[in-house]
């Protein structure tokens, strides 16, 4: 909990600056870079190393980045190791991700479905979406066979579930509860015999639909 309002607080220092200076964009290319590279594990084993001295961590920071980021990032990347926060680095690259979607009323959903969709259905996902949220969505898609059909969309901390597994899932809960009202599961024949969930029709003097003889046929 600590460490995750430290990584936003740095995330929001160097998004608050990029901001002013109008170098947004540019920052968040630097802090995926920066992000990655504090993943590395031989790097990231030399910055956390408490022997190794100070200047020579500089020099391997300055060395891997200073062509590649702005002033700003790179400062930044040189305070972490200072302050022995190496493995933070991540987390505040993921927190000024966050801080960038916000910024540009965006949202990221990862869209699970039984079957690779095709472009059309790609777009009316997309669109179902945006219009729920209020956001613009981007998509990560993945294909996963056992939730059958439908789709399962997660945004944020919310989980949109409809697949068919879960309304099968549902499905059987209701049946399992006592008591439980399913007469709008039921099949439209049944719905139109009268029958209720165990195929029977109330005041009925036969237990079962296979029990039931026309009455000219009773005994």
């Amino acid at each position: 909990m600590l460490k995750g309002a430290i990584a936003r607080r740095y995330a929001a220092a160097i998004f608050d600056l990029a901001r002013k200076q109008n170098t947004l964009d540019r920052t968040e290319e630097d802090m995926r870079e920066m992000g990655k590279l504090f993943k590395h594990h031989k790097l990231a084993y030399l910055l956390r190393e408490p022997k190794i001295p100070a200047k020579r961590k500089e020099t391997a920071i300055r060395q891997a980045l200073t062509s590649k980021v702005l002033p700003t990032s790179l400062n930044l990347a040189l305070l972490i190791v200072q302050r022995e926060l190496v493995d933070l680095m991540p987390a505040i690259a993921d927190e000024f991700a966050q801080l960038m979607l916000d910024y540009r009323n965006q949202a990221v959903a990862e869209v699970t479905t039984a079957t690779q969709m095709d472009n059309a259905q790609l777009a009316l996902v997309k669109q179902a979406l945006e219009d729920q949220t209020g956001k613009g969505i981007i998509m990560n898609t993945h294909v996963n066979p056992s939730i059958l059909g439908g789709v399962i969309a997660r945004v944020g901390d919310s989980v949109i579930d409809g697949s068919v597994r879960y309304r099968l899932t549902a499905l059987q809960q209701r049946l399992l509860t006592s008591g439980s009202n399913v007469q709008a599961d039921l099949p439209e024949d049944m719905k139109d015999m009268g029958l209720d969930r165990h195929g029977t029709r109330p005041n009925d003097d036969y237990k079962t639909v296979s029990d039931a003889k026309p009455s000219a046929y009773r005994s």
